[in-house]
């Protein structure tokens, strides 16, 4: 062969190859059938996803869209026995949760696999299947052991229970909602010592059961206390759960104490004792008045956390049931005051005495009456205020005034003082004249006094 032959013969060899390899790349571009075609497979949940070149991480994105179209094709059916029937239509929690349920099925997909991947010049494509015998098979798995947990926890919640512990009864029964709180749209049935029950509903009745036998009993029928007086007898409540033939006294049991009534914002947390008894140190807190109603109640926060939207066990709780709780009535006793002011505006003595009169309504309507015999008289109270002026800006025609206050209680008793408080420099500031920043001082000062001083004086132990 001559070397012109060669040449051309290599050449020809040097294009063919060059040809094939173009059909193969030009093949292995084809957009496969998946792409416009979604495969339909019966042993196979299948999840497509896309996603334009122009995103960042676009083969991830692609790659999320395809589990979550997987996902979508997994049915999630609620049990009728499952305890989201008895949520209320209108209450929105029913709906809430079984739209939880249905997200929670991403727990349960594990083991899928990409059959392919495609890609042009604009878009990343991915293609997933599951095998729906290895979902069903790992969801069955986790089902039972989530029940196992739940049923041993149940369990050991009836013997607390059967033993009068309260306390860890409910710790125990809340445990064994926990253990299953996602597969409520479940199966959830289980056999115990009491037969052949669904472990949501039965922890909830159960929870129910207790709380709808919890008493709280009042030590006395009324209480006759003294405003603000540390020589009060103590409130004394106990509690108690309610059996087939007498009451147990229960140890161990978290009680708040609050005013329902009254625009007092106070509470306060005790845990009974082994005899069942709480006592309550705030209720000489109370305003004065004819009579007045302390409340004692569970307090169901030491048992299944704050409020949220997610707390669906907390939520069936406030929404179908009633947390126990008693009431105790409370007689104040009314203490007298006898007041002495001076009050100074600009240097002369004020004959209005605004601050004074505000604190005087104050004191009345929570704690003292007022008196002009100081014989007759618990408390002695003084109260000083000055304002004064400040500057005056003439570009915008502002003044300033700067208001002191100060007030002070002796008890008459002990002829000690047993109350001071007050603030200084309290900046008014208005348009026009002195007087208008004066009355702004005057309405900061009345704020301060109801918001800090008469709280601080609640505290007050005569």
């Amino acid at each position: 062969m001559t070397k012109i032959s060669k040449i051309l013969f290599l050449s020809f060899l040097i294009c063919a190859f060059a040809f094939e390899s173009s059909v193969a790349i030009a093949k292995s571009n084809r957009k496969p059938k998946w792409v416009s075609n979604r495969p339909i497979n019966d042993d196979y949940y299948i999840g497509i996803g896309k996603s334009a070149k122009t995103q960042v991480d676009y083969i991830q994105s692609a790659k999320n869209s395809a589990l979550t179209d997987m996902i979508s094709e997994i049915s999630v059916q609620i049990s009728s026995n499952s305890i989201l029937s008895k949520f209320e239509d209108n209450s929105g929690y029913k709906e809430k949760y079984e739209a939880t349920i249905q997200m929670s099925v991403k727990d349960n997909v594990q083991n899928y696999e990409i059959v392919d991947s495609w890609e042009n010049k604009e878009e990343y494509w991915v293609y997933y299947r599951l095998s729906k015998a290895e979902y069903k098979r790992l969801k069955r798995e986790k089902l039972e052991k989530a029940k196992s947990l739940s049923k041993d926890f149940f369990e050991k919640a009836k013997e607390y229970e059967n033993s009068y512990d309260i306390n860890n009864a409910l710790i125990f029964y809340i445990r064994s909602f926990d253990a299953i709180k996602n597969h409520l749209g479940e199966d959830l049935s289980v056999f115990t010592f009491e037969g052949r029950v669904f472990l949501d509903n039965a922890i909830f009745q159960s929870i129910q059961d207790i709380f709808s036998r919890i008493r709280f009993v009042p030590g006395k029928e009324k209480y006759e206390i003294k405003a603000l007086s540390s020589s009060n007898e103590p409130i004394i409540v106990k509690v108690k759960l309610k059996t087939d033939l007498e009451t147990q006294n229960l140890s161990n049991i978290p009680v708040i104490f609050s005013f329902p009534d009254l625009d007092v914002d106070k509470t306060e947390k005790v845990v009974s004792l082994s005899n069942g008894i709480v006592e309550c140190s705030i209720a000489s807190m109370v305003p004065k008045g004819k009579s007045q109603i302390l409340k004692a109640e569970l307090n169901i926060d030491n048992y299944f956390g704050p409020d949220s939207n997610d707390n669906l066990l907390k939520n069936l709780i406030l929404e179908r049931g009633t947390k126990p709780f008693g009431n105790v009535n409370i007689v104040v006793k009314e203490l007298f005051a006898y007041l002495e002011s001076e009050e100074i505006i600009f240097g002369a003595q004020s004959s209005i005495n605004t601050v004074t009169q505000f604190f005087k309504n104050e004191l009345s309507e929570n704690f003292f009456s007022f008196t002009n015999d100081i014989e007759k008289a618990d408390v002695f109270i003084k109260i000083n205020s000055e304002i004064i002026k400040g500057t005056k800006l003439d570009k915008h025609n502002l003044h300033t005034a700067f208001l002191k206050c100060n007030i002070s209680i002796k008890n008459l008793e002990t002829e000690l003082i047993i109350f001071t408080d007050g603030f200084d420099n309290l900046k008014g500031i208005k348009s026009g004249s002195f007087e208008s920043a004066s009355k702004d001082a005057i309405i900061k000062a009345e704020r301060k006094i109801k918001n800090k001083i008469i709280p601080n004086i609640r505290k007050l132990n005569l």
